[in-house]
């Protein structure tokens, strides 16, 4: 009895997911890939026929790469700088960095436009200053770019921490001991560093490139109209005969999607370094003082500003 109790609990948590999850996903295939007759590609065809489809797939792409790496090169710094000194402020600025994550996406696109919008904050001040002559719409042509920095600027809190954990792992005697051997700091990064926190690296980026490649607020906050999500959802809209083509699409986007994560996982994330285990003393920060300590304040505050700034614009 106790047996079977023990199985229950997980058993109930299985057959809820599958529920809310593994069903709904399998009616989202059928309904692109099985029709009347049996198994059909002909909704895949006209999907992959239409050029706007395929752009829409080749602007999801782009948006959920560029978004990853300049993910990436906002927080892998950070994370470097916070998890290896101390400096000014630190705590709080640990803390403040991570605010983005929990602000909506579609919010801070909102902000952008009233900051940098034809009737935004920017225009009316230079109007009043009367460097203008007439308001100028400063991201009304920004479109793909602007999606991107708005979605890295909440999402790279996610490789900000998967970097910092991945971090904390390693075992600061590897590092000793190149430095010991002459080896400069860049190289002691590339060389040790990088590839020992690549898959808490990868895990981090896999989830900022899968949440930004089916991110819909933002692109339609932008009237960002040539992207698969968006294009999902229109196509859902349209009830009358449209909605083989949309599952069709859905199903491609998941399968892009899968594929990415498996590809990825095979190439960055599979096999870590038989070294990489969790190490058995603590390592060691080096406190940055006086310039140096202000300017890494300064990264910290102004990454956070720069991030929270277009939701304070709402």
């Amino acid at each position: 009895m106790r047996h079977v109790l023990r199985l229950l609990l997980p058993g109930s948590l299985l057959a809820i997911l599958a529920v809310t999850l593994l069903w709904p996903i399998w009616l989202t295939i059928r309904g692109g890939f099985v029709g009347e007759s049996g198994l059909t590609l002909r909704h895949l065809q006209v999907v992959l026929a239409d050029p706007l489809m395929r752009a829409g797939l080749a602007n999801a792409l782009l948006i959920a790469t560029g978004t990853t790496l300049l993910s990436i090169l906002i927080g892998l710094p950070l994370a470097v700088l916070n998890a290896r000194h101390d400096y000014p402020g630190k705590s709080a600025l640990a803390a403040l960095i991570l605010v983005p994550l929990i602000l909506p996406p579609f919010v801070g696109a909102i902000g952008l436009h009233h900051i940098l919008g034809r009737f935004g904050a920017l225009n009316s001040v230079l109007l009043d200053l009367g460097l203008l002559s007439d308001p100028v719409d400063f991201i009304g042509r920004g479109g793909i770019w602007a999606i991107i920095a708005i979605e890295a600027l909440h999402l790279y809190p996610i490789v900000y921490l998967n970097a910092t954990a991945a971090l904390a792992n390693l075992d600061p005697a590897l590092d000793e001991a190149a430095e010991n051997l002459g080896a400069s700091g860049w190289r002691r990064f590339r060389e040790i560093t990088l590839p020992l926190i690549r898959p808490g690296l990868f895990a981090g980026s896999t989830i900022v490139f899968i949440w930004s490649f089916t991110e819909l607020g933002t692109p339609l906050m932008f009237d960002f109209q040539v992207v698969t999500p968006v294009q999902i959802l229109n196509g859902l809209k349209e009830l009358d005969g449209g909605g083989g083509p949309t599952y069709a699409l859905t199903g491609i986007m998941l399968t892009i999607a899968l594929a990415c994560y498996v590809v990825g996982r095979k190439l960055f994330g599979g096999q870590s370094h038989a070294m990489y285990a969790k190490a058995s003393v603590a390592a060691r920060t080096m406190p940055l003082t006086g310039l140096a300590g202000l300017a890494a304040t300064a990264a910290f505050a102004f990454v956070s500003l720069v991030a929270i700034m277009p939701h304070l614009g709402v």
